[in-house]
């Protein structure tokens, strides 16, 4: 490899060099679509390393309400040796997010080169990510308009624009760091989900309060649950069932053969309900990978 002459922050300019670095090397993990691409650099939160025949390491980042950063895209060029390659683009981009007050810096590890190359350059794994799936089969309970929530009304209705801030608020208190959503990212749920509900309650003479929110979306044949949060206060009241059933009446009238979700190995309640409702493990784990800053 040749050294690298300097790295910076990345700009809309790159992104013809960037999308050839993608398609042609072998160590590239890509997280956004190529709709995206444009968004992500215009965010000042990518960070390329070049030598004298261009770019070489590339490393996106978008940061979440609780001072995580999360990678990602990350690639290195073939002619690169992984390490340097990532040092190239990580001590950069750690020294501008630090000095952003960000604390993290994570990674889920879809990609079979990702979790033996941080580790060598201080990632730890934190946690694993297990995917649950379901066959077509009945729902045990169908999804109700309204049932009763001690002494309130509970309702279960589509998304509507003016939920935002109660939806990033119940979110903060429903997640722990680093699995909490910014603002935009519950936008982009809220825009690009097929199915979004919240689960909303009304006490006599109050006012509403939501109390968790589901989103689903089906590709081709099957049917994946993106989120599904029940506000600490309200679980174990049926609420969580609820939603669920909703995700997967939404799946199983689109016709899908399966549906998957995901979750920590480590959540047990969550893992208790998926699997009471048909669900079972499937697949390899994926480690979350995190460097503190």
């Amino acid at each position: 490899m040749s050294n690298p002459l300097r790295a910076y922050q990345a700009t809309i300019h790159d992104q013809q060099a960037l999308r050839r670095l993608f398609d042609q090397s072998r160590r590239s993990f890509v997280a956004f679509g190529p709709e995206d691409l444009p968004q992500l650099l215009a965010s000042g939160a990518c960070t390329v390393a070049l030598d004298g025949e261009g770019i070489g390491a590339f490393l996106g980042v978008a940061v979440n309400r609780a001072d995580w950063a999360f990678v990602r895209g990350l690639a290195i060029r073939d002619s690169w040796r992984t390490r340097e390659g990532l040092t190239a683009v990580l001590e950069p981009a750690a020294r501008r997010l630090r000095a952003g007050g960000v604390t993290h810096l994570a990674v889920y590890g879809v990609a079979l080169w990702l979790p033996p190359a941080l580790l060598h350059v201080g990632f730890r794994r934190r946690e694993w990510i297990i995917t649950l799936e379901r066959h077509p089969r009945p729902l045990a309970d169908r999804p109700a308009g309204s049932e009763p929530l001690k002494g309130a009304s509970l309702r279960i209705r589509p998304v509507a624009p003016g939920d935002l801030a109660a939806l990033a608020t119940l979110d903060a208190a429903s997640f722990e760091p680093p699995y909490q959503l910014a603002s935009g990212e519950l936008i982009e749920l809220m825009v690009t989900s097929g199915h979004f509900v919240v689960a909303e309650a009304r006490a006599p003479g109050g006012s509403p309060a939501l109390l968790g929110y589901a989103c689903a979306d089906v590709l081709v044949d099957t049917g994946q649950i993106i989120r599904l949060a029940v506000h600490p206060d309200a679980q174990r009241q049926g609420i969580g069932r609820g939603l669920l059933n909703h995700a997967l009446s939404y799946c199983h009238d689109a016709g899908v053969l399966r549906v998957t979700i995901n979750t920590q190995e480590s959540n047990a309640a969550s893992l208790r309900l998926y699997e009471q409702n048909g669900f079972r493990r499937m697949g390899r784990r994926v480690p979350l990978l995190v460097r503190e800053l």
